[in-house]
């Protein structure tokens, strides 16, 4: 039987060994990363209806001007290794905010990403989880928020992310 994981490694849903403080940009897969996010609630899966990490990397691609569409795609892309950690939790956990940036380096070296993310990234994420918070938490009802299912989050990022790799619409 092939390793579950061993204390650096994890095994991704494509069978690929991937070691998380060591990682080889070609272990990286778009298909690994769309299939985790889609399967990552965010707010540590305190919403009322399952809301993933995928979803909301589209809809932050969508309010990114064109040059910044896939770096905004991706920038939550090392929690498809890493779980998608509540913010407030991050800074008590012992190395993690260093694997987090490790991960994403890679990340942006592989998919050739405007990293350290432009500000311009973190204000859309920091806007699109107000309306997150908003919407999905204080408003539980809200018709506004679509939640998708896992299936249609993992096919929507990943016909965002080819068709930007097809036709890229930014300069770094």
């Amino acid at each position: 039987m092939p390793l579950m994981y061993t204390t650096t490694h994890i095994r991704t849903q494509s069978g690929i060994m991937v070691d998380v403080l060591n990682t080889d940009p070609d272990d990286i897969q778009i298909e690994d990363i769309a299939h985790a996010l889609s399967h990552l609630c965010r707010f540590g899966g305190h919403t009322p209806h399952f809301y993933s990490v995928a979803q909301h990397s589209y809809l932050c691609a969508m309010m990114a001007p064109a040059r910044l569409q896939l770096t905004a795609l991706l920038h939550d892309a090392s929690e498809a290794y890493l779980v998608d950690v509540p913010s407030p939790i991050k800074p008590i956990l012992n190395n993690y905010k260093t694997i987090e940036e490790h991960l994403e380096l890679v990340i942006a070296k592989r998919f050739n990403l405007i990293y350290p993310f432009p500000e311009t990234i973190r204000d859309i994420d920091q806007a699109m989880l107000s309306q997150e918070w908003n919407e999905l938490i204080m408003q539980r009802n809200s018709v506004r928020f679509n939640c998708w299912t896992s299936e249609h989050a993992k096919h929507m990022f990943l016909d965002m992310f080819y068709e930007l790799k097809i036709n890229p619409k930014y300069d770094k």
